[in-house]
């Protein structure tokens, strides 16, 4: 059982790689829209050297990996916790190893990517292992931030299970939307259609490149209205003051964010910077989304642990 300190220790740890992962998605954005993926053209080395040139590319590349480094520095961090003190929580114990796990896959990933010279396909699977990664990071937060509450977060269990299929489709649904995002600009499409809503006037336009890019707001079109529908299912479902209702409203908040800046990408004739926040938002809409899945998944687990803990204690 956790003493207070080490569980304030946890949770500094924890949500400091959680924005560490955030900060490194973002960087890598800030990469791609740059296009300095070949700032640094060798792995593990940047130009041979420990110390690289200090030229604009090479810098946001280098930088990337650095954020990188450091995200791994504090998984292996949170994991060493989670084995000292929190093996009797497996949620905890399983996300920070899954966790763990996959940050070095993804160190290896970038590798690879640099080396096959940023292949979509690489760029792709780097872009999925990095926001399951995130993924983990939070359910491990939300698992080990108040083990013992018994708090409710739906108004009842009944309600609680009838979320769960929303969001699932929510989940998969954001997933799909993010890597068809990655997708339409590995293969470079994402300038294919320069008008909003309408493609060249059409609403199926024809050619490869301007289905792929149209066919990617038909999945944010499609998705939206799940997450809509989730966002309000949830905040009906929950007690006032309840962490459900805040996570819902960041939902629905946050995506129609990202649409507008979506369609600001396109309206500023694809501006480097936009496209990168268009990435960041993506990243903050799957991670109050899983939030979301934490909170309706942990309904009665977290009740029932909180009322083992306190019989153990009682006794």
């Amino acid at each position: 059982m956790p003493s207070d300190r080490i569980q304030s220790i946890f949770r500094i740890v924890v949500v400091a790689a959680i924005l560490s992962a955030f900060f490194q998605v973002t960087l890598g954005g800030v990469v791609r829209v740059t296009d300095s993926g070949l700032g640094c053209p060798d792995w593990p080395l940047c130009h041979g050297e420990v110390i690289p040139p200090f030229d604009t590319a090479t810098l946001i590349e280098y930088s990337h990996r650095l954020s990188g480094s450091v995200l791994g520095l504090l998984v292996i961090a949170t994991t060493t916790i989670a084995w000292m003190r929190f093996r009797a929580n497996r949620l905890v114990w399983y996300m920070s190893v899954s966790a763990l796990v996959l940050v070095i896959v993804a160190g290896i990933l970038g590798g690879v990517t640099v080396l096959t010279e940023l292949a979509w396909q690489y760029r792709l699977l780097h872009l999925a292992i990095a926001e399951i990664l995130i993924a983990c990071l939070v359910v491990a937060a939300i698992a080990g931030w108040n083990p013992y509450s018994s708090t409710p977060t739906a108004a009842n269990s009944e309600q609680a299970d009838s979320l769960k299929p929303l969001i699932i489709a929510s989940i998969v649904g954001a997933f799909v939307l993010i890597l068809s995002g990655s997708y339409m600009v590995g293969e470079g499409y994402g300038t294919s259609c320069a008008t909003w809503p309408l493609c060249r006037g059409s609403i199926l336009p024809e050619g490869w490149a301007y289905i792929v890019h149209m066919g990617h707001r038909y999945i944010a079109a499609i998705v939206g209205m799940i997450i809509a529908w989730t966002a309000w299912r949830a905040w009906a479902s929950a007690p006032a003051n309840s962490p459900l209702r805040t996570a819902s409203v960041l939902l629905a908040s946050a995506f129609v964010v990202q649409i507008v800046v979506g369609a600001f990408v396109i309206w500023s004739r694809f501006a480097a910077d936009l496209k990168a926040t268009h990435l960041s938002l993506a990243t903050l809409v799957w991670v109050v989304l899983v939030i979301l899945s934490a909170l309706i998944y942990s309904y009665r687990p977290a009740t029932e642990f909180g009322r083992a803990v306190m019989r153990q204690k009682a006794t």
